[in-house]
């Protein structure tokens, strides 16, 4: 029998209390960035979010087609261990990773769901990605490159490491989960009950949820361009060692960028970041606007700059409020969008 056609569209992310500004600035670029001729409703599966700032997000949404749903996963999740924490492990990692393995049982009323970190910003013709046919794919997603090419080097552990563990011996097929198209029926069908989250609580992957997904997706997935989840490389040697053809669909992808990730540096942590007057332009809308930027603030007075040290002291002292910083950020992203013009 034919499924139902699915109304409007969905919009899933993961966060906990750590992560709310961050996501606040994602939330923004959404509102910004979407027409009113389709519905969104953005899905937020959190263990731990405090009632004040499920409110707040919850009042920055100021157009009638958008609304946000606060889903605590806390119940389908007790009990399991999923290894976040200990040697090797990313600092920055907690266990709302997992959370998005859930989406296929936790969202019955959705055949699809576009599923974003909370890291990322969009930008206009974001929405063109739900006219993408998922058709038999379990789910769509842009290859991680930056990770990929170290499975090309003499002896690599990784490349050991995916063929092994994964069993991906093709590894440019091997995706980014920070965006991910999800076909949520063609996953019901395939998947147990909550089979994701026991391969996950499995073993100590190196990659967590990523490396559960491919593995488990490995053959059902659609590769996308990576102007649908573009990301920054610092890294002289990965980006000397991809091929011609992949610098230039990267180049072509920064000049159509739709989703920007910050995966790798973090704009409101340093300067320099690639896309960080995104960030900023939706992060000065933002409702924890003044939040983030006294973050970046002190990660800056840690390097002994002395206009951070100035306008850090200004602020925390009263002497200068909101208004004062909107005007430092604003002459500051003018700079930024001058420099990026002139390019």
């Amino acid at each position: 029998m034919e499924s139902a056609v699915q109304k409007h569209q969905c919009i899933i992310t993961a966060i906990n209390e750590k992560y709310v500004p961050f996501f606040s600035v994602l939330l923004k670029s959404i509102i910004e960035n979407t027409e009113n001729t389709e519905k969104y409703e953005i899905v937020v599966f959190y263990s731990q979010l405090s009632e004040e700032s499920q409110t707040i997000l919850n009042d920055m949404i100021c157009k009638e087609n958008i609304w946000i749903r606060f889903f605590d996963v806390s119940r389908w999740i007790r009990g399991w261990t999923f290894f976040v924490n200990g040697e090797n492990q990313r600092q920055y990692l907690s266990q709302e990773a997992y959370f998005r393995l859930l989406a296929h049982e936790l969202l019955p009323e959705y055949q699809r769901a576009l599923y974003l970190d909370s890291d990322m910003v969009v930008q206009p013709g974001w929405t063109d990605i739900f006219q993408i046919e998922l058709e038999s794919y379990l789910l769509a997603a842009v290859p991680d490159i930056w990770d990929n090419w170290k499975c090309n080097l003499p002896g690599s552990h990784l490349a050991e490491y995916r063929r092994k563990e994964l069993g991906i011996n093709n590894f440019a097929e091997y995706f980014n989960s920070g965006m991910m198209l999800l076909n949520l029926e063609k996953m019901r069908a395939i998947f147990k009950c909550r089979e994701l989250l026991e391969v996950a609580a499995s073993k100590s992957w190196k990659k967590h949820d990523q490396d559960v997904l491919n593995y488990m997706c490995k053959g059902k997935v659609l590769l996308l361009d990576y102007r649908w989840n573009l990301i920054e490389c610092p890294n002289k040697a990965a980006a000397d060692a991809i091929s011609q053809e992949e610098r230039r669909q990267m180049q072509n992808s920064e000049k159509e960028k739709k989703i920007i990730h910050f995966a790798s540096r973090k704009p409101w942590k340093v300067r320099g970041v690639q896309n960080e007057d995104a960030f900023w332009k939706y992060a000065v809308g933002s409702s924890f606007f003044d939040l983030i930027f006294s973050l970046f603030i002190e990660e800056q007075l840690q390097q002994g700059k002395y206009f951070e040290q100035t306008v850090y002291k200004s602020i925390y002292s009263g002497r200068v409020g909101i208004k004062f910083i909107i005007i430092c950020i604003k002459k500051w992203l003018d700079k930024l969008i001058l420099k990026h013009g002139e390019r």
